[in-house]
């Protein structure tokens, strides 16, 4: 699994029904964009245009929230499911001494509100051919490639004395990470691995009396430690979720905080202050103005998709055409020539279609299989016919790639097994998470496990959901197998399962390594075929100490550290609905051709 894209972009929250909320977005005008149906057009069965409608609050987007500065308010909706944590023991805009006051504006906008951020994702940066906008408000791309975001901080000089002070700005992922709440564990550091970082250093001086506005640029991009590999070349978005804002006020000069640099490597401006507090110095309480992370959200994307743009930079949608590995590791091109829905296995095995002779035939996806328009993502897996025989189907990326966050998928995924006999069709669903750039993919030097490589010999991470038939020790009946998984390629050496071996954890939790490289968690229950008659909700958490998998809003796995090592790399949503192994490496190419097509339909996506 390569990806091999020229554009990346990014978004936190991906709504598929992109040309129907933007056309609710302009319904006060005059006319409306027509919608355009991509690609060829194929014709969709109605019953894809109903039943995802128990999902519908998933895609409430209450655009009354918008106000003038593009800025989204969270809805009281929204907020009823948005109450992260704050690190710091009160919620307080302003610092207030007897010498000194200073209030607090992050965003350079009313602090009483909560907000989330706005992108648009058509800004270039070079030398890089990646096409995002820093996470940041406002759009750099508005007001150029060097543009950042303003912090306002207004100071003012209460005593009879000119004063020099020291300012500095602290933002903190609080979405997925090591609490640096009071109760936080501050021995084992992990509060380093948090997604953190600051402003440039801001030296003040005021006279006796005098009020000064002082204003602190900043972009959360992707690396703000800066302690990333430059090899990487990827200078990309913040990791979504709720951010928590800290300005730091000195007049100390050895105050480490307020340094020309910040080694962020080795300090966490929040866990530093936590772990003074509670050593009883309360001069930290004096220099602290502190914005909850329950007034900022990097959550939404407001940019048009009218049903013709997907090769324009700036897009979500990649879609690729027969430039990734063959995903049937035994395929050859050749099948047998049968065209059948309804097949026994004594057909399979010692019938009709083991005696049909072998064809060869295209293999693999299809760029025409994929269309896009106000309704969603449909992926097809045609059907053949005598003149035309084919096992090819449609994927789609997400340029966007991320570290950690929720992923929500709502679809209804083609069925896997025929009607009346219950036999496999040969396609497979697969929901990846899959780590965005080979480089970082590297074994390491020395590991007990560097042999375990792909064929570029690489160790890129997955985050995975596929489903299947299930095939293995059965007669082809009954139902489909789901598996949950992480591909770690054993970089961690010490977790308790390892290669090849199938353990039992806390009594009920079944999971094996028999594929080596990756643990995976079977579903306890397969699939009933009905299953895939229905719209289901899909979600993967991903946390840096687990990932949590859910299916119609119930915990169905948890893989955590003790069991892989979490992928800590940025991935990217794969969604395919391919012509596949089907579950086992033997049986895929002679299963016969379909004659009919068979559709995955993605009405939502989000990432936050």
């Amino acid at each position: 699994m390569l990806y091999s894209t020229k554009y990346s972009v990014f978004t936190i929250g991906i709504l598929l029904f992109l040309v129907a909320c933007q056309s609710k977005k302009n319904e006060s005008s005059e006319t409306k964009k027509e919608v355009k149906v991509y690609y060829n057009g194929f014709s969709i069965p109605d019953s894809y245009q109903s039943g995802w409608e128990k999902f519908s609050h998933l895609f409430q987007k209450d655009t009354n929230y918008v106000n003038e500065e593009g800025v989204t308010l969270v809805s009281p909706e929204a907020y009823k499911h948005f109450k992260p944590a704050s690190t710091l023991p009160n919620n307080s805009t302003m610092l207030i001494r007897e010498d000194l006051e200073a209030h607090f504006f992050p965003l350079n906008l009313d602090t009483a509100k909560q907000y989330q951020y706005i992108h648009k994702y058509n800004c270039e940066y070079e030398p890089h051919a990646f096409r995002y906008a820093d996470v940041a408000y406002p759009s750099p791309c508005e007001y150029g490639p060097n543009a950042k975001t303003k912090a306002r901080a207004v100071l003012i000089n209460k005593s009879q004395e000119e004063k020099t002070v020291r300012c500095r700005m602290f933002f903190q992922n609080t979405s997925y990470w090591f609490p640096t709440t009071a109760d936080g564990n501050f021995t084992h550091q992990g509060h380093l691995q948090n997604y953190y970082g600051g402003t440039n250093l801001q030296t003040v001086t005021l006279a006796p009396g005098e009020e000064k506005e002082v204003y602190l640029e900043y972009i959360i991009g992707q690396d703000p430690k800066g302690t990333e590999k430059v090899a990487k070349r990827f200078y990309g978005p913040a990791r979504p979720g709720a951010y928590e804002f800290m300005l730091w006020v000195s007049e100390e000069e050895n105050d480490p905080l307020v340094q020309e640099r910040v080694d962020y490597a080795s300090i966490n401006p929040f866990a530093y202050f936590q772990t003074k507090r509670l050593k009883g110095d309360v001069s930290v309480l004096n220099k602290v103005a502190h914005i909850a992370s329950t007034h900022f959200k990097f959550v939404t994307l407001m940019e048009t998709f009218d049903g013709d743009n997907i090769y324009t930079p700036g897009t979500l949608y990649i879609l690729s055409d027969r430039d990734e590995k063959p995903l049937c590791d035994t395929c050859t091109g050749y099948f047998r020539d049968v065209i059948a829905n309804e097949w026994e296995p004594d057909d399979y095995f010692k019938g009709h279609i083991s005696k049909a002779p072998w064809i060869k035939a295209a293999y693999g996806n299809r760029k025409e299989n994929v269309r896009i328009d106000e309704n969603g993502i449909y992926l097809r897996c045609p059907g053949s016919t005598p003149e035309h025989k084919h096992k090819t189907w449609g994927e789609v990326k997400f340029g966007p790639s991320f570290m950690y966050g929720t992923v929500k998928v709502v679809a209804k995924f083609s069925q896997l097994r025929n009607k009346e006999t219950h036999t496999p069709t040969g396609i497979v669903h697969n929901l990846w998470l899959y780590q965005f750039r080979h480089p970082s993919a590297d074994p390491i030097p020395g590991h007990p496990y560097a042999y375990m490589v792909n064929d570029k010999g690489k160790q890129p991470y997955e985050i995975d959901i596929e489903i299947w038939s299930k095939i293995y020790d059965e007669n082809w009946g009954g139902g489909s197998a789901i598996n949950y998984s992480i591909v770690d390629y054993m970089r961690d050496a010490d977790v308790l399962v390892k290669p090849g071996e199938k353990k039992t954890l806390d009594g009920v939790l079944h999971v094996d390594r028999l594929n080596n490289r990756q643990l995976n968690y079977p579903g306890e229950k397969l699939l009933r075929q009905d299953f895939f008659e229905q719209y289901h909700l899909y979600e993967m958490v991903w946390t840096p100490h687990n990932v949590s998998y859910r299916v119609d809003g119930k915990e169905v796995a948890k893989i955590d550290w003790r069991m892989a090592k979490i992928p800590d790399e940025y991935c990217f949503l794969w969604i395919g609905s391919p012509i596949y192994q089907d579950g086992t490496y033997y049986a895929q190419n002679g299963i016969p051709f379909l004659p009919d097509d068979r559709f995955t339909h993605i009405r939502y996506i989000s990432i936050e």
